[in-house]
């Protein structure tokens, strides 16, 4: 299941990605319309990507990856919305999966909060350095990263729980549409 799923003719897989793109966009188009649960869609964004890697492997759910963040790039009227798209949101389900795979599953949680806490790093260095921009809070900078840590704890719970719902409820459908 990592890198060849033979079952699924290539065009059916590449109308996948495009639906799946499709969704990735108009949620990040929500993030931006919505601000109020911005961070609700950024997160719905990054389903999608698992979706792909299991219906169909994972280096689609790659190039499915790199598609949209092009896509993001050049069409997403917010520069926030995009970095976290690319720099975090977008390629973490793939970084999931990945870490997934190991058997160890502390070494597996411990690779998700470093992959996390890198993303945090290029995203504020990325803000502060090249757009000029700095980080402005109420909170000491320590005190976000603290409650950062525990809003990805209860992120990737919620993702785990999303792909058991698609496991048990979802992924009949989809195959049904794409036998």
């Amino acid at each position: 299941m990592i890198f060849v799923n033979r079952s699924m003719s290539v065009q059916k897989k590449v109308a996948l990605g495009g639906i799946l793109a499709g969704f990735i966009m108009v949620s990040l188009m929500a993030a931006y319309l919505i601000p109020v649960n911005r961070l609700f869609f950024l997160a719905v964004s990054s389903l999608f990507v698992s979706v792909m890697i299991i219906n169909v492997d994972l280096a689609y759910a790659v190039l499915l990856y790199i598609a949209t963040a092009v896509l993001t790039f050049f069409m997403s009227p917010s520069r926030s919305i995009a970095l976290a798209y690319i720099v975090f949101f977008g390629v973490y389900g793939i970084i999931k999966f990945l870490c997934e795979q190991i058997r160890n599953a502390a070494i597996g949680w411990a690779l998700k909060f470093v992959a996390f806490n890198m993303s945090l790093l290029v995203m504020y260095f990325l803000v502060s350095l090249v757009f000029g921009e700095s980080i402005s809070s109420r909170l000491p900078l320590p005190l976000l990263w603290l409650g950062a840590q525990f809003l990805f704890l209860v992120y990737d719970i919620a993702y785990t729980m999303f792909i058991g719902f698609y496991h048990r409820r979802m992924e009949r459908v989809l195959r049904g549409w794409f036998r």
